[in-house]
């Protein structure tokens, strides 16, 4: 295993493969018109993805490797006391990251200082594949430290961590992206994964509403916690919220500058 693998190339592949087949997706066949224009759009929120990625490289990236590291060699954490085969500790660690990540979520919207800075990603006034990588610093930086602290206390493999977070930066990319993929699919695909229709209702400007369907790969969460909004119709749907209803609350400076104020 390399250090790559965590800090750098499966990220990077799975961010630069959503971006390729969503984003060709949404532009040959859109779901909703947008409120902003697309290269805009997708500047602004792809420099915000791009300045946390660069950031977080040049800082905090090693030290957060070299502990997940610390605690797999060390057999810290519940898996490793438990002493599952490999092939079901990854099965436990994937399934306990996703659902740590769900009530990470919802606390990201039940605790004010936490909705200041989760609220830059809810101010987009259009989902596209871009709004994935939509996030203020600071909420990315107590992420990691959640994690950290998931490492301790729960024992996944950093292997496993690595495949979770790919696979959620996918999931996330698909979520977002302007795209529908229609009947039967949809509804069978949202047994089992979040679909965009799911997850553009958590965008609706209705709070009920945004107060809901928090899954982030696993849709069945939001069922087993009484959290989720069944369907509702699409086209009907405002996204964003409510004190940031135009393009100009959410230039790239205020963006930046949001949790503040």
């Amino acid at each position: 295993m390399t250090v790559a693998l965590y800090t750098g190339t499966w990220r990077l592949a799975a961010a630069l493969l959503g971006l390729f087949v969503f984003g060709l997706w949404e532009i040959v066949k859109p779901f909703r018109p947008l409120v902003e224009p697309r290269p805009r759009h997708y500047l602004k929120n792809l420099f915000i993805g791009a300045f946390n990625s660069l950031f977080l490289n040049i800082t905090v990236s090693s030290f957060v490797l070299a502990f997940l590291y610390y605690l797999e060699q060390n057999r810290i954490g519940l898996l490793h006391w438990l002493n599952l085969g490999p092939a079901a500790n990854m099965a436990a660690s994937f399934l306990f990251l996703d659902f740590a990540t769900y009530c990470w979520h919802k606390a990201y919207h039940e605790v004010p200082l936490m909705w200041r800075l989760h609220k830059v990603h809810h101010s987009d006034l259009d989902l596209d594949v871009t709004s994935a990588s939509r996030f203020h610093l600071g909420e990315i930086l107590w992420s990691l430290i959640f994690k950290m602290g998931i490492g301790l206390v729960w024992g996944p493999t950093v292997l496993a961590m690595a495949v979770h977070e790919a696979g959620l930066l996918l999931a996330a990319q698909f979520q977002h992206a302007n795209i529908g993929i229609g009947e039967p699919w949809e509804t069978r695909i949202k047994k089992i994964i979040v679909t965009p229709d799911m997850h553009r209702i958590h965008h609706s400007d209705v709070i009920r509403e945004t107060n809901s369907n928090y899954s982030n790969l696993f849709s069945f969460w939001d069922r087993l916690f009484g959290t989720y909004t069944p369907p509702v119709n699409q086209r009907g749907i405002v996204i964003g919220l409510k004190e940031y209803p135009t393009p100009q609350y959410v230039t790239l400076p205020k963006l930046l500058l949001m949790p503040f104020y």
